[in-house]
């Protein structure tokens, strides 16, 4: 019996210690500002480099996804009203009557913005027209 507890701690022992040296493999540098990881095959990653500047088209398909996602779920504006004013803590009265229509006219907006954006999107002024028309940008 003595020998079978011996042969598990010490399996236990060997794959703590293997998990652990496998966990370090990796070296961090850290600086005041940002961290570098070095692996062995000598690679540097910088998470806080610059990023390149999107392109035309990348905005554009941007502006496309964006439309997309308001027309299909331009919808769900009237319970996020609702939700909204139960956050807030309206009353009934408000919750039955107003968030519906509240939510109704900002549904509406919302999917005729995303037809909008669907329609314009290979056709826009490329420092200008990207942008969203409507805040926040989605929904969810």
């Amino acid at each position: 019996m003595g020998q079978i507890k011996r042969v598990c701690l010490t399996a236990v022992a060997i794959t703590l210690a293997a998990t652990l040296l496998w966990q370090s493999a990796p070296v961090f540098a850290q600086d005041s500002n940002f961290v570098v990881e070095t692996y062995q095959s000598g690679t540097v990653y910088d998470p806080y480099g610059e990023l390149p500047r999107p392109t035309g088209i990348e905005k554009s398909l941007t502006k496309l996804g964006r439309g997309i996602s308001n027309v299909l779920l331009g919808w769900a504006e009237i319970p996020v009203a609702f939700d909204r004013g139960v956050k807030r803590g309206k009353p009934l009265g408000y919750l039955l009557g107003v968030s519906p229509v509240l939510g109704t006219a900002r549904a509406f907006m919302r999917t005729t913005t995303g037809v909008f954006e669907m329609v314009t999107f290979p056709f826009s002024d490329r420092d200008v027209n990207y942008e969203p028309i409507l805040e926040p940008e989605y929904i969810f």
